[in-house]
Order: C-alpha cells, then sequence, then structure tokens
C-alpha cells in the first residue's frame, strides 16, 4: 500500500508494542531496519490477511507508528486536542497521541455502539492520555466538544462505517444495540445495492458533508483532518467489493472537493494517496 522509511516506526517504540504478545514484542525489537520494512511491507498490501494474532499486532503497530510520524511531522503540539469519529473498539489513535503526547493531551471519539465502546474503554483503559468516550453519532459532537477545540480529526478506517451508517440509518438497520460484526454483511450488501444502482451518492453525499462541516467547526483554524483506508481480504465473500472499499479515500476526496470547503491537501512523502489523505483547514 505504502512504504515508508524504517526510521518512523522505531520511534516510541515501547509504548506502540505495549499489549502485544511476547513473540510480537521479540520480533519487533530484534529485526533489522530493513527486516522489520520488509516484514510491514509482507503485511500492510492489498487485501490485507490477516493469518494471526502477529499479523494483527504488525497491523496495529504500523498504523499507530505512522500517526506518530504523522503527528510529529505536522508538528501538532504535544498537548494536542484530537477527535475521532468511530473509533469503534481500535485504539490505534490514541494510543499514538499518548506516545507523541505530553500533559495536557486529550483525545476523544463519538461511538454509536455500544458494545464497541465497552470494548474501547477497555483497551485504552491502560493509557495516560484523557480519554472522552461519546456514545452518539459524530454529526452532534458540536453538543460535547466547543468550536476550534481540536488540534486534529482523525478517519481512521472511517469512512466505510460512516458511509455503513448512513445506508443502514436510511434501511432500517439497527447499528447501535447489536453485535457490529454480526450486522456488518448487512450493511455492506446494503452498501453495495446502492452503489450497484448509482444511488450511493445521491443518498450519502448531504449526510456525509455535513459531518465534515461539523467537524471542521470543530478543528481550530490551520488544524488538520487525517484519513486512512485498508482492504482487508474476504468482502467478497460477504457479498461485497474490495474494488469499491479499496476507493474509499478517492470518494472522500472527490466529494469533498465538489463541495469546496476550504481544507487544502498536504502531499506527504511516503504516504500513498490511495490510502492516505491529510487535509489542513485553510482561511478562504
Amino acid at each position: 500500500m505504502n512504504r515508508m522509511e524504517s526510521h518512523r516506526y522505531r520511534s516510541q517504540i515501547e509504548q506502540l508494542i505495549q499489549g502485544f504478545s511476547a513473540e510480537t514484542i521479540g520480533m519487533l525489537t530484534s529485526l533489522s531496519d530493513e527486516a522489520l520494512q520488509e516484514k510491514l511491507d509482507g503485511i500492510i498490501n492489498f487485501p490485507i490477511i490477516l493469518r494471526d494474532h502477529t499479523d494483527s499486532e504488525l497491523i496495529e503497530f504500523y498504523y499507530t507508528s505512522s500517526y506518530v510520524y504523522l503527528l510529529e511531522t505536522l508538528n501538532v503540539p504535544k498537548d494536542a486536542k484530537l477527535f475521532e469519529i468511530a473509533a469503534g473498539d481500535t485504539i490505534f489513535i490514541p494510543k499514538a497521541l499518548n506516545a507523541h503526547a505530553e500533559l495536557g493531551a486529550k483525545y476523544v471519539t463519538a461511538n454509536l455502539n455500544t458494545n464497541l465502546s465497552r470494548g474501547f474503554k477497555e483497551k485504552a483503559s491502560v493509557l495516560d492520555i484523557e480519554i472522552q468516550v461519546i456514545e452518539d453519532d459524530g454529526v452532534n459532537i458540536l453538543n460535547y466538544c466547543g468550536q476550534g477545540s481540536m488540534d486534529v480529526v482523525v478517519f481512521h478506517h472511517a469512512m466505510n462505517d460512516i458511509i455503513q451508517t448512513i445506508i443502514a440509518q436510511r434501511e432500517g438497520i439497527d447499528t447501535i444495540q447489536v453485535d457490529w460484526w454480526t450486522a456488518e454483511p448487512q450493511m455492506l450488501q446494503a452498501v453495495m445495492a446502492y452503489h450497484n444502482r448509482r444511488e450511493l451518492k445521491s443518498a450519502a453525499y448531504d449526510e456525509f458533508i455535513h459531518i465534515i462541516e461539523t467537524c471542521m467547526k470543530l478543528l481550530k483554524e490551520d488544524g488538520y483532518f487525517i484519513f486512512d483506508n485498508c482492504t482487508y481480504a474476504g468482502y467478497e465473500s460477504m457479498g461485497y467489493s474490495s474494488e469499491f472499499h479499496s476507493n474509499y479515500i478517492e470518494l472522500a476526496r472527490e466529494w469533498i472537493g465538489e463541495a469546496n470547503l476550504g481544507l487544502q491537501e498536504i502531499e506527504l512523502p511516503g504516504f500513498d494517496p490511495k490510502w492516505w489523505m491529510v487535509l489542513q483547514k485553510v482561511n478562504l
């Protein structure tokens, strides 16, 4: 998907491997830079195949270290306030902020699904930074956080969740009091049906742009949006399309560009624009 210099993975390694199995920790700390890069290149591919817990931990290490690098490269303050929409039960982003941050940093997420929120809180309880989990739709975030209060807004593998939720609400599919992973095939199939009928944009564009506009109000001037996406193997078996899923960043780029919101894309060497997008809030 994208290749980055191996030194990016070495920063704050002790914090980033916290909670990993002894097997993965031993491997990551013993590999040379070149061998580590080769190992990650074999995992971060299209589509991503997770064979065991070691692969899952390598995925986490790749993304957490990538976000630490992004926060450093973009000169995000050490006491940053960061909002992640729809984190689910994944703590990649708060783990990265925890490694980057100093006293005063805060992480906020909005999670609709109660089971995923419970899992997130359990995993994140070991981190040092202040964490707030809002069990509400991200579009309502301004009811909880003030305008101009965030340095960064992150959409980590979230475009699919946002579109799935928008379509699920239209189709009357419960996304809150359900096991997300059990319900996901139905949501994916619904998204695919709209896409195949060429109705996805008419159904989801306005609500998606409303979410982006809301997050822009949350963001400080010159603050950043960071989007990433990846494609895991197995989508076709659920009646979904890996090819469609792999174009979510381009879909977001196209829709946000069309809306002319005052966001400027920042290109960073080593971050493939097919899988990453960094946007900065600018004055029009």
